[in-house]
């Protein structure tokens, strides 16, 4: 039997993943996934600061 994955290191790949496609739209797509987990404040961030 496989172990269970961590979900935080599942949703720092996922984050990761998208942030490195280098869109809004992915960057907006993991927000709507995880709204309320802290990287989806970073992916604001990112997102302020990469498309004033």
């Amino acid at each position: 039997m496989i172990p269970p994955t961590d979900p935080e290191i599942v949703v720092e790949a996922e984050y990761n993943s998208l942030k490195a496609e280098g869109t809004r739209e992915a960057l907006e797509l993991f927000i709507a996934r995880h709204p309320d987990h802290p990287l989806a404040e970073k992916a604001r961030d990112d997102i302020r600061r990469l498309y004033k």
